[in-house]
């Protein structure tokens, strides 16, 4: 059997092995990811309050939300990309959640139910990074769209060398990758040997898109399977199925022995017997009776030779009707087998058949009660608008209320530059509204403002902070610019006394040089010579550099844009003037703060709510 390494992360490929190990595979685990759940800010969290729809693009998806939030609200949709993310949400969350049949990304957005999503809210439930096909989908449609990043993947080792080193030494013939994670950790090599080494090795894989990014790493297209889930299942029915068709496309040897038989064929023997009556008397035969007796030897000669030449002709036509009988029964044998082979296929047939009729009748079954139950929703809902307009005792819209709604949404705009935390409180003003007739100009800048904040970029803070620190790290290995002394002035050898009366200055001057010489050195250069730094001064300016980073990262996070450029300013006059600029590292260090001097905290164009403006029209 092959030998199979699983790199699924860690606590997740136990189960395969040991399935694997069952069904008589040799078999290897070596997770290459792990998986760190993140603290996800409240606000962020907050969205799910208000959501009709959530989407979970992966099991870790399912298990990082519920470190955080435990419980769902009830009136909340989910959707899951697979069966494994569907079981743990019924698991964790006990609410059942919809599934579609291609079960990736693609078929996900394809769903029925995520056609009209027009003013929905949306969370998406992902891991940092990842594809953005779902988000940009639904938003065309017109949804609401928020991403909750709960987790992320983080490569085992920096290099994969290794893995690849211990796997070749081990002989591994295939590997289960669930993620193009996973295949990037993986190839993360530089020793081109083992990477055309792994090229080589079969990959079994759990979606189209990883099949893609592998082709794109060079690997043959024969030497990649999709199984048809993430489930351990579904992977352990691939590589069972990869195996089976291995082994019956290996040619068979069959081993064919034949009995060599001799024939004995008796010749006839002609004989002469003497006469009884002269038994050693010599005989006169005459002319005529020799050649009667010549002519007899040899009609019986060629009589022999007639029957010899019939024998041989009979045991040809035994041995070919032989050979003709083996072969037609070889032909049933085959046929036979054939017919086994078919009717296995017919049953095999049926049951997916079944199978697949099963899994209709319980889609149209779920579509039917689904459509059934949203039926209800808005019967219960127009049924209640009813009863509120027919209801005199509910209390007036209070615009007071609104008012400070929409100002406490353009504070969080103007004052803290919080776009998420704007959107919460527009939702909530939108909610109240929505009890309400009359409102549909104010609720129509509400949504475009909702459409609006969602689609602001600004730069990532998270990764602002992380390259500040790892700046703050290389401060220590930067060199000073320490100033080498210019050559030595060579002293004027010209101390001949002029004659002249009025050079009296000058010679006044030779004199004294001369006679201070021999207890004075005075050496002149011609530049002037500016102070080195000493350990102290030089640790001010390294403790100096830190602060700055710091302040810089203090003000990314709290969005002060101003202060993020002064700290980044003083950072940058403080490399230029203490360093060795020439140096490698000192430069690249200058340039990277050059770079984060270019990222945008606040976007470019200032915001301004129309829903501002529609309350001052109302």
């Amino acid at each position: 059997m092959a030998h199979i390494v699983v790199t699924r992360p860690q606590g997740k490929g136990e189960e395969l092995v040991a399935r694997l190990e069952k069904q008589g595979h040799k078999t290897s685990l070596c997770p290459v990811l792990r998986i760190d759940y993140l603290a996800t800010p409240e606000q962020q969290l907050a969205t799910l309050n208000e959501a009709d729809i959530a989407v979970f693009v992966s099991q870790d998806a399912v298990y990082g939300l519920h470190k955080l939030l435990p419980k769902l609200a009830n009136n909340i949709q989910c959707f899951a990309v697979g069966d494994t993310t569907a079981q743990t949400i019924k698991s964790l969350f006990n609410t059942k959640a919809i599934v579609p049949k291609q079960q990736d990304s693609e078929g996900l957005v394809a769903l029925a139910q995520l056609q009209q999503v027009e003013s929905k809210n949306v969370v998406l439930v992902k891991g940092r990074g990842g594809r953005t096909v779902i988000a940009k989908t639904l938003k065309q449609r017109g949804a609401f769209v928020n991403a909750v990043a709960v987790y992320e993947r983080v490569a085992l080792l920096p290099d994969s060398e290794q893995w690849l080193s211990e796997w070749h030494a081990n002989d591994v013939d295939a590997l289960v990758v669930t993620s193009n994670s996973a295949i990037d950790a993986i190839f993360n090599c530089q020793n081109n040997q083992l990477l055309e080494w792994l090229k080589s090795r079969h990959f079994y894989i759990v979606s189209d898109r990883t099949r893609g990014h592998l082709e794109s790493l060079g690997v043959d297209k024969d030497n990649i399977t999709v199984a048809a889930g993430a489930s351990n299942e579904a992977i352990a029915a691939s590589i069972n199925c990869e195996q089976e068709t291995s082994m019956s496309e290996q040619p068979e040897q069959a081993s064919v022995s034949a009995n060599d038989s001799e024939t004995a064929v008796e010749k006839p023997v002609v004989t002469t017997q003497a006469s009884p009556s002269q038994p050693n008397a010599p005989q006169k035969i005459s002319k005529v009776g020799l050649l009667a007796l010549l002519v007899a030897l040899g009609v019986g000669a060629g009589t022999g030779y007639l029957y010899w030449q019939q024998y041989l002709q009979d045991q040809n036509a035994a041995q070919q009707e032989s050979a003709a009988i083996a072969q037609i029964q070889e032909l049933q044998s085959a046929n036979q087998a054939l017919q086994e082979q078919l009717a296995t296929l017919n049953a095999a047939q049926q049951r997916q058949q079944q199978q697949s009729q099963q899994w209709q009748q319980q889609f149209d079954d779920e579509i039917t009660r689904q459509l059934s139950a949203n039926q209800r929703s808005m019967i219960a809902h127009v049924e209640q608008s009813i009863a509120a307009s027919k209801d005199n005792s509910q209390p007036p819209l209070d615009m007071n209320e609104v008012r400070r709604l929409v100002s406490l949404a353009d504070f969080k705009i103007w004052s803290e530059n919080n776009y998420s935390g704007a959107a919460s409180v527009l939702q909530r003003l939108d909610a109240l509204l929505a009890s309400y007739a009359g409102n549909a100009q104010l609720r129509r800048a509400i949504h475009t403002d909702l459409q609006m904040l969602a689609s602001v970029e600004v730069a990532d803070v998270e990764a602002i902070v992380l390259t500040l620190h790892g700046l703050g790290n290389q401060v220590d290995k930067l060199s000073f610019n320490m100033v080498d002394l210019p050559d030595d002035v060579e002293p004027s050898t010209d101390d001949v006394l002029s004659a002249d009366v009025s050079d009296w200055r000058a010679n006044l001057g030779r004199t004294w040089d001369q006679l201070v010489d021999d207890f004075i050195k005075v050496r002149k250069r011609q530049a002037a010579i500016e102070p080195l730094l000493d350990d102290e001064q030089q640790r001010l300016i390294k403790q100096r550099i830190h602060f700055n980073l710091d302040q810089a990262g203090f003000a990314a996070t709290h969005q002060y844009v101003d202060l993020y450029q002064q700290a980044l300013q003083s950072a940058s006059d403080l490399i230029t003037r203490y360093y060795d600029l020439s140096d490698t590292q000192t430069a690249q260090f200058l340039s990277q703060l050059k770079q984060l001097q270019l990222k945008q905290l606040t976007p470019s164009q200032p915001i301004s709510l129309a829903t501002v403006t529609a309350l001052e029209e109302s």
